[in-house]
């Protein structure tokens, strides 16, 4: 526990671990925050993992406003069965943004 908590079971501001509770950033097989990345990410604003929850989402099975997933759920989705324009268009532009163009 602490504002960094690494352990198999941690919970702090930045947690990473097994089950890693963090407030701002969990990482860990199983994820919590307002940033989520593991197995099973429960996030606030962003999540990413292979079952996962947020604003923005990128998973297997995920659940969220904008969601990128192999089955997805969520008020803009882009998933094998349904590609809704506007989370295409959200998420090339996300990719854009992080792409370095030489």
């Amino acid at each position: 526990m602490g504002v960094l908590a690494i352990g198999q079971a941690s919970f702090g501001l930045v947690a990473l671990g097994q089950a890693g509770l963090g407030l701002f950033l969990g990482l860990g097989q199983a994820a919590t925050g307002l940033y989520a990345i593991g197995q099973l990410s429960i996030g606030v604003l962003f999540g990413l993992g292979q079952v996962a929850t947020g604003e923005i989402v990128i998973g297997q099975v995920a659940y969220g406003k904008y969601v990128l997933a192999q089955l997805g759920l969520g008020e803009h989705a882009w998933s094998v069965n349904r590609a809704d324009p506007e989370a295409v268009s959200f998420f090339k532009g996300l990719l854009t943004r992080f792409l370095i163009v030489a």
